[in-house]
């Protein structure tokens, strides 16, 4: 077991920021080396940040002085960079979504099994102690049956931003899919409906909502947008809502909320932040120290694609069944 793991990124566009926050603060690694095919933004970040930056993805991934990869690439390079980064004997955290298509996620588990290293889904939202304690509570039935769970996102993204993304139903309905299984298990039923408000060119959806049915015949509703805020006196930002018949919990990152950019979002909120560091923290130290699966593992980013998937190709039409619930 290295004393300090030495990280590399491997994408240094605005999420990087915020994993760039969560590492400094680690008490047993730190960033070593960054590279991008943008060589403005990676000079950029050299000299922010004062870490060694490397010419090419091979070039990261082959250094002896690189323990642990963060595929940050666009989810188009993903599967490349993770299989790149494990076969070179890293162990890789990436970003979600995690793959394009549910068969290169099954590439990349059998990699990391071949190799003997972990490949950890960046699936960060579970990891606040809050939603740990969330599941906690179902598991032990103290909320009694589990009626619904409501989960939002509502934080405008410009066209601009939004062109880096392939949408809300893959970039954010990913988060909302994973928590629901992390919380209350796969689901037997479907629905989504998909619009898009306010691109003028981009020709992907930037608001949706999902249906979905769990076995004991609870429904999970998840509600996605891009296009505007919410600056009601109750927003819901970002929300997860747990309803019971004899209890309920109700986690959202409006609890704390200040004027300052970072990343991905204008405005900074510490529950957001603070979720890169508590996975960065579990994945070295229960998953690489310990060996302990992730909390949401490869298994789960492949029903999340598969969902995800599944939505798409019936949007606007009637629940349709999951075949592996």
């Amino acid at each position: 077991m290295s004393s300090t793991y030495q990280i590399g990124f491997i994408g240094v566009g605005a999420v990087s920021e915020v994993h760039y926050m969560a590492v400094k603060a680690l008490k047993h690694a730190r960033l070593a080396g960054i590279t991008d095919i943008n060589h403005d933004l990676l000079k950029k970040r050299e000299k922010e940040w004062g870490v060694k930056t490397y010419p090419t993805v091979e070039s990261l991934t082959q250094s002896d002085d690189i323990d642990i990869v963060y595929v940050l690439s666009p989810v188009e390079e993903h599967f490349d960079h993770v299989m790149a980064s494990l076969r070179a004997g890293k162990h890789v955290l990436v970003e979600k979504p995690v793959a394009a298509n549910p068969a290169q996620i099954k590439d990349m588990k059998k990699a990391a099994e071949e190799t003997g290293k972990v490949c950890f889904p960046a699936h960060n939202y579970i990891y606040h102690p809050e939603i740990i304690r969330f599941r906690k509570y179902v598991d032990e039935g103290v909320f009694g049956q589990i009626c619904s769970a409501w989960m939002t996102f509502i934080i405008h993204h410009s066209e601009e931003l939004a062109a880096h993304y392939p949408g809300v139903n893959r970039q954010i309905m990913t988060h909302h899919l994973y928590t629901t299984l992390y919380l209350l298990g796969k689901p037997k039923m479907i629905g989504c409906h998909a619009t898009s408000l306010h691109y003028e060119k981009l020709e992907r959806d930037d608001q949706s909502g999902m249906i979905l049915e769990m076995e004991n015949g609870a429904q999970a509703v998840l509600f996605s947008s891009f296009a505007c805020n919410d600056q009601t006196s109750y927003p819901w930002t970002y929300l997860v809502k747990i309803l019971g018949t004899e209890g309920g919990a109700n986690h959202s990152w409006q609890d704390v909320v200040y004027d300052r950019s970072l990343g991905t979002l204008n405005k900074a909120y510490p529950r957001y932040e603070e979720l890169f560091y508590y996975e960065a923290e579990y994945f070295i130290s229960e998953c690489i120290n310990k060996g302990n699966p992730p909390l949401s593992t490869l298994e789960d980013a492949f029903v999340v694609q598969e969902l995800v998937e599944l939505a798409e190709k019936n949007k606007g039409k009637q629940f349709v069944a999951y075949p592996n619930s």
